[in-house]
């Protein structure tokens, strides 16, 4: 029995590898709870793994419906990026990436619900992006991979405007190409993506249907990290991206496949929250105290001969 209940709970952690890689996470409880039900049963390990199976499958089913109904509209999403625009007055520049960029430059809302917002910028501007985030009180440690890196590498950040998720990746040009880096807050999940190209291919400037000029990753780029995913959704994007101006096919048949790297981070960096902004509360004064203070002090003093006088 004890090696049959050795091999299920690998196989449900194996399951939940599986999930994670599909950037949705579960609750440890909820994993515990499934192998206490289904270790120490005399039915055959087969029958048993067909259950779990059964289970995995159902539960991600129910997931996507509920995230469907998740998420933001079209108009919330570009109404957020366009607030984010206007309060950047740095020469800092956010880049556009994610799902919503053929939308925008076609000029037709999508019919769907989005996640979040992504953003792209070089790592030397990352430093004034969080800085304009914290002078309009949108910035939060907690949503900073900062928080819990403990190998100096900046993976990025999440705010949270209006509802929106904003997730905000560095990217850096090295000898050997582009290497993004990006934060996933839920799962406290850094990750770099080394990728063979030169920064005029990875972003790109596009202008929409109503003549307005975006800079933005590729069009290109956008298709081959939705293939990596391969969602529903992301199957509906690529018809649209396709739809775009300035796609070229010839490009992407070319795109080098990316290297990804995922690191775990766990803990708090406690060298980097330390040196994060610190208020100051302004705590009232007691009003009408100084009597109250010389009555007592009288009182303690009278105390203390007392105690001299009957000790003597």
């Amino acid at each position: 029995m004890e090696d049959k209940n050795k091999t299920i709970i690998s196989y449900i952690e194996t399951k939940v590898r599986e999930v994670e890689k599909l950037s949705m996470s579960i609750p440890r409880e909820n994993i515990e709870k499934l192998c206490n039900i289904f270790t120490n049963r005399n039915e055959d390990i087969n029958i048993i793994k067909t259950k779990i199976d059964s289970i995995f499958t159902n539960s991600i089913a129910t997931y996507k419906d509920a995230l469907e109904k998740l998420g933001n509209t079209y108009n919330e999403i570009v109404n957020v990026y366009q607030k984010i625009e206007d309060m950047n007055k740095t020469s800092a520049k956010l880049y556009l990436a994610g799902g919503i960029i053929p939308y925008i430059l076609l000029g037709e809302p999508s019919e769907r619900r989005h996640s979040n917002l992504d953003l792209l910028c070089s790592k030397e501007d990352l430093p004034f992006i969080r800085e304009i985030f914290r002078k309009k009180d949108l910035y939060e440690p907690k949503r900073d991979s900062l928080t819990y890196t403990v190998n100096n590498i900046d993976y990025g950040f999440q705010v949270v405007i209006d509802g929106v998720r904003v997730d905000i990746a560095p990217f850096e040009v090295t000898d050997d190409g582009i290497r993004e880096y990006n934060f996933d807050y839920k799962r406290r999940v850094g990750r770099i993506k080394n990728i063979a190209a030169k920064f005029n291919d990875y972003i790109v400037p596009y202008v929409s249907s109503d003549n307005k000029k975006y800079m933005t990753l590729s069009l290109e780029f956008l298709i081959a990290n939705k293939l990596l995913t391969n969602r529903e959704k992301d199957k509906k994007d690529i018809e649209k991206i396709r739809e775009c101006n300035g796609i070229s096919d010839d490009k992407i048949k070319k795109l080098p496949l990316p290297l990804i790297k995922e690191e775990k981070l766990v803990g708090d960096n406690l060298e980097f929250t330390s040196t994060m902004p610190r208020i100051k509360l302004e705590i009232p004064k007691k009003n009408n105290n100084k009597g109250f203070i010389n009555f007592a002090t009288i009182l303690l003093l009278i105390g203390i001969v007392v105690c001299i006088i009957l000790g003597s």
